[in-house]
């Protein structure tokens, strides 16, 4: 049994239900047209979008047949920077524009827009889409298999395009390797011409140095060592068999005095054994030998060296001898009869003099002498000159050798830089024959783009659906909307609410002919705007729709995410 209290809100309930259905009806022919509109509207778009196909070619990155522990190639071995340098290559304006030539692409766009403009539109029908290898585990995934899809109105278009694209792939990759590795060679090849010309000039220079400063090279130290051990070894025999010269002659010239102070006695009547020499004769020859070695002497020393002195001395006594005996001679020529017959004596110069065989030995050991004193001087002389001159060498040796390493250093520098670019300039070269004999890594098509058997795009039945809820939502916004503007009473209890009085009672609404006729003659009115408007509407989604697959990318979700992801890809590499 209900109780009085719950009667109000289930007759409130009933109130609402039926207000909501009573609009509905009141509202119908409004809410029809919104929803026939949209509907119309969606539902010729999805006719007359375009179909799009897509074909994917699939190629795969070959490793590298010979071991790179063996032949190490030169070319670049990062995968996906390759492929991104790839895509940049292949999808530049020329190349894209060759293609659309080629297969006869963008008609229409052609004649109306300029090439720039139709490549831009091929590079967004374009995909390329790595495949990530996952069974590397946590390492980072190397991608070994992309592939390359094209999207277009023509299915046997699309997989003819996407078949030229894959194989555009792996001969440009073929072209940029080999290029590469050529690349790498020849230029490797000119930087060992300028080390060799390099070395060569360096080489040239330390030969020079070494020649212009020969025997004071630092390699030669132990020699000049040597060799003035052994100078200095025969400059003290020198000085050794000097002084002996020196004082046999010093001896002979004793005996010569000795045999001058007999000749003096002999002269005066003191009977010697000794041999029979005039004195005047005798001290005439010294003269003459003491005079040659002064003149010897003199060619080696100055005037105020000992011998020179020595013999200087020796000479004036000599002279003043010479000329006390001719003094004397001539007064015993004075005092003696002049009716007396002269002395018989054998009467000698200084030839005779000379040719006695006793001064002779004596003369020509003095001689000997004088040439033994005279070479042995000179061997001095010629010895201290070398010796200086080694001298020289070694205390110049310090700075050569400072020198010469330092442009020894770089001639080093540069000879290992050589060896290092010599060995790379032969790993090159082998790895420029690798890549042109195809050995290397390289792509290849494992599977080639058919022709699709579905179309990719647009999804006609998801578009109509999307069309019916548009539609319904758009009814209904009508009627809220007309409700909110509406702000007529229609029912008794509208006006008791709103002005608080009661209803004394209701007119029903009266329908002459003449309201019949008007309401049939704005019902047809209506009608035919609703068809125009649905013409208008048709017509405009198909201008809209007609051949726009920029359109059909943009309402298929699939196409749209993998243009997407390349792009976020292209702009992060």
């Amino acid at each position: 049994m209900t109780t009085p209290e719950s009667l109000p809100e289930e007759s409130a309930r009933g109130i609402g239900l039926a207000s909501v259905v009573e609009i509905l009806r009141r509202r119908r022919l409004l809410a029809l047209l919104p929803f026939v509109f949209v509907l119309a509207a969606t539902a010729s778009v999805a006719l007359f979008l375009p179909s799009l196909w897509t074909a994917r070619a699939k190629v795969l990155a070959n490793q590298q047949q010979i071991p790179e522990t063996f032949v190490k190639s030169t070319a670049d071995t990062d995968v996906e920077a390759r492929l991104m340098t790839l895509t940049q290559d292949i999808l530049d304006t020329p190349r894209l524009s060759q293609v659309i030539l080629d297969n006869d692409l963008y008609p229409s766009m052609r004649r109306t827009r300029p090439m720039a403009d139709v490549v831009q539109r091929m590079r967004k029908d374009i995909v390329i889409e790595p495949q990530e290898d996952r069974a590397r585990g946590g390492r980072e995934p190397r991608w070994l298999v992309f592939s390359v899809a094209y999207t277009a109105g023509d299915p046997g278009v699309t997989a003819r395009v996407a078949n030229t694209l894959a194989s555009l792939f792996t001969e440009q990759n073929q072209r940029m390797r080999e290029q590469q590795a050529v690349g790498t060679s020849e230029f490797l090849g000119a930087q060992l011409a300028e080390l060799r010309t390099r070395l060569a000039a360096q080489e040239q220079k330390i030969t020079a140095y070494k020649e212009q400063h020969l025997g004071e090279l630092p390699e030669q130290r132990d020699v000049n060592v040597r060799t003035l051990e052994r100078l200095e070894t025969q400059l003290q025999l020198a000085h050794e068999n000097n002084r002996r010269a020196l004082e046999r002659r010093q001896l002979i010239n004793q005996s010569l005095n000795d045999l001058d102070m007999a000749s003096a006695l002999t002269a005066g009547g003191v009977l010697t054994a000794a041999p029979t020499v005039a004195p005047a004769e005798s001290a005439a020859a010294r003269m003459s030998i003491l005079r040659q070695e002064l003149a010897a002497l003199q060619t080696q020393y100055s005037d105020r060296y000992p011998d020179v002195i020595q013999m200087k001395e020796q000479i004036r006594i000599l002279e003043r001898r010479i000329a006390d005996e001719e003094k004397k001679k001539a007064a015993a020529a004075a005092s003696a009869p002049k009716n007396a017959p002269p002395v018989a004596r054998p009467s000698r110069g200084l030839g005779l003099a000379v040719q006695n065989p006793y001064v002779l030995n004596l003369m020509q050991q003095l001689d000997q002498a004088n040439v033994d004193a005279k070479a042995s001087g000179e061997e001095i002389a010629g010895l201290n000159r070398q010796i200086a001159v080694y001298q020289r060498r070694l205390e110049n040796t310090p700075k050569r050798e400072q020198d010469l390493a330092q442009i020894t250093r770089d001639y080093e520098t540069t000879r290992e830089t050589f060896r290092s670019v010599l060995a790379k300039r032969s790993e090159a070269d082998i790895a420029a024959g690798l890549e042109q004999r195809k050995n290397s890594e390289t792509f290849r098509v494992i599977e080639p783009a058919r022709i699709p058997d579905r179309a990719a795009g647009p999804h006609r039945m998801r578009l109509l659906l999307v069309g019916v809820a548009l539609a319904l939502g758009a009814a209904g916004a009508a009627i809220i909307l007309a409700e909110q503007i509406d702000t007529s009473y229609r029912r008794p209890e509208e006006v008791r609410a709103a002005a608080g009085v009661p209803v004394l009672s209701t007119i029903p609404r009266i329908v002459t002919e003449t309201d019949r006729r008007q309401t049939m003659r704005l019902r047809r009115m209506t009608m035919a705007a609703v068809a125009v408007g649905l013409v208008l509407v048709v017509g405009t989604s198909f201008v809209v729709a007609h051949n726009n697959q920029s359109l059909v990318t943009l309402l298929t979700p699939e196409t749209a995410a993998k243009t997407g992801r390349l792009g976020a890809k292209a702009v992060r590499t």
